[in-house]
């Protein structure tokens, strides 16, 4: 359950991170549906219910014959829709050129209501007059040929009825004539002549008798045995058109719109490797020592000593958990020295470094900062110090005080050595038994030793002098390194025996992590609240032994 918890914090992390794409995916879907509506056609809808009473005279509560009826209305719902029905349809509203195609147009379907004797004819088009006429005709002209085929069922019978019905009355009228005349003639008439002729009349006439009986049958069975079909409501006008439904498509179009952008931003989601979390670092097998919030600057520049310059910032409480995790982290084996470096450039690792190396000193520990970025060195802009000399005048000088090369910070237990002159061959400098015995010195003139060497992926400084120190600080730019980056770092520094401590997750946005924004929110309160508090701010070049530092502008990408 917890880790299904996790997941759905996740989700909900990406979805609250990318909200936009997904009202932008909704706007859009949802504008071209509305458009698109707007400019069809509207299409109209009207029908007439007809009535199926079948023919045969069994009682209503006979299960057959209510499953007979539903049969039928159900056979009929299908003979409506008959290419014969409609065509007489078109014919009869002039709908139907002489070369046989349609010069209107119109649809047709029709369906049984479920357990009735109803059939719901309904006709679409985009204009209602039509197709309120075409519904009416079409039920018209499906009962006209519903008449004819079952008066064509019983026509021949009639007919060959009628034709004997015709003979034997001639017949009849021949023998009547016959016997009248035989009649006539009195006393001379023949007594068996008559008889026959009577004989054959009454034969005749119980003929007749036989013919009318079974046409009177037939003419019975044609008006019992077909079934009745019945107008029950005609169809009326629309005045409402039933497509295109404008509002349903917009919503339909803009719930599709961000779902689809849901989609997308989780397919991209899931091709992003960079790292934002602490938890995208455990499948690379490493831990986040401390996680340094991002600075929202109004302009461009480092964001510098924001240990010394808001000591109540939560950015200055982040270094100072970094501190105190390295300390932990380190019980048996006390760090004397830490190389602070990174994957890639401008992640932020010399702003890490020297903060760090500001919080150290404000809990009492003497500290030396090493700026051993002899490419592109800024550890002195940080400070506002002179870098005329430093780690490289030092290294190559035959002799000389180390006091000499060592610059005090104006913080206390805060020593700086600069990179000094740029050299020719950094990582011959950086490699030298002297650079060795040199860190050697330094551990133990100092409590802490922090060192700030290149990108590890850029160049071979940092594994120089990675087995040469207590342990390796990775920097990690959240939302900028890619994982892949990190792991090729990491093996780097381990195929040299370095010993990583850990990620400083550096520029972590907290609006988008989990449980950091009250966190943050808290804090930021607490920190304006002690600034309110303050009669008259602090100038920094006012603290004891401080220089005031230089104004210029950082151009380091470090």
């Amino acid at each position: 359950m917890d880790q299904w918890d996790i997941d759905l914090r996740q989700y909900w992390n990406i979805i609250r991170r990318r909200w936009w794409i997904i009202v932008l995916g909704a706007v859009l879907a949802g504008t071209a549906a509305y458009l698109i509506s707007r400019n069809m056609t509207p299409v109209y809808q009207t029908g007439t219910t007809l009535l199926v009473t079948p023919g045969s005279t069994q009682a209503l509560d006979n299960y057959s014959s209510v499953v007979a009826s539903q049969r039928l209305a159900q056979t009929y719902a299908r003979l409506i829709q008959s290419r014969p029905i409609i065509e007489q349809t078109y014919q009869k509203l002039g709908l139907w050129s002489e070369s046989s195609e349609r010069t209107g147009g119109f649809s047709v379907s029709s369906q049984p209501i479920r357990d009735t004797q109803l059939i719901q004819v309904q006709v679409t088009g985009t204009d209602p007059d039509l197709i309120t006429e075409a519904a009416n005709t079409l039920a018209q002209v499906f009962i006209d040929w519903q008449n004819n085929i079952q008066a064509a069922r019983f026509a021949e019978a009639k007919n060959n009825l009628l034709a004997e019905l015709e003979d034997i009355q001639a017949n009849i009228d021949e023998l009547e004539d016959a016997l009248a005349a035989l009649q006539a003639q009195g006393e001379e008439a023949d007594p068996a002549e008559i008889a026959r002729l009577q004989d054959r009349l009454a034969q005749y006439r119980n003929d007749r008798a036989s013919l009318q009986r079974s046409l009177s049958n037939i003419t019975l069975a044609e008006a019992t045995s077909g079934a009745t079909i019945t107008i029950v409501s005609p169809a009326t006008r629309p005045y409402y058109p039933i497509a295109p439904r404008v509002m349903r498509n917009t919503m339909l179009a803009a719930l599709v719109g961000a779902m689809l952008a849901t989609g997308l931003i989780f397919f991209f989601e899931y091709l992003d490797d960079t790292v934002k979390t602490p938890d995208d670092l455990k499948p690379i097998g490493l831990t986040a020592v401390a996680t340094v919030q991002k600075v929202r600057m109004r302009g461009k520049g480092n964001p510098g000593l924001l240990a010394l310059d808001a000591p109540n910032s939560l950015i200055a409480e982040s270094f100072r958990t970094l501190r105190t995790n390295l300390q932990f982290s380190s019980l048996d084996n006390p760090l004397r020295s830490i190389i602070v470096t990174s994957a890639l450039a401008a992640e932020g690792k010399t702003t890490t470094a020297a903060n760090l190396a500001v919080v150290w000193a404000q809990a009492g520990k003497r500290v030396i900062l090493i700026d051993a970025d002899l490419r592109r060195p800024s550890i002195h802009k940080q400070f506002g110090l002179p870098n005329r000399k430093g780690l490289t005048t030092l290294l190559v000088a035959e002799s000389g005080p180390l006091n000499n090369h060592l610059q005090q910070s104006g913080i206390d237990n805060l020593q700086l050595l600069t990179s000094g002159p740029i050299p020719p061959n950094p990582q011959e400098l950086l490699g030298s038994q002297r650079m060795a015995d040199l860190l050697r010195v330094l551990e133990r003139r100092a409590d802490i030793v922090i060192v700030d060497t290149p990108p590890v992926l850029a160049v071979a400084d940092a594994n120089v002098l990675a087995p040469r120190s207590s342990g390796v600080l990775l920097v990690v730019d959240s939302g900028r390194t890619r994982r892949a980056a990190i792991q090729q770092a990491v093996e780097s520094l381990r195929n040299v025996n370095a010993r990583p401590l850990g990620v400083v997750l550096n520029r972590v946005d907290i609006r988008h992590g989990r449980g950091y924004y009250y966190y943050y929110d808290y804090y930021s309160h607490y920190h304006d609240e002690l600034k309110s508090r303050r009669k008259k701010p602090l100038d920094r070049s006012s603290r004891r032994g401080r220089r005031p530092r230089q104004k210029q502008k950082d151009t380091s990408k470090s």
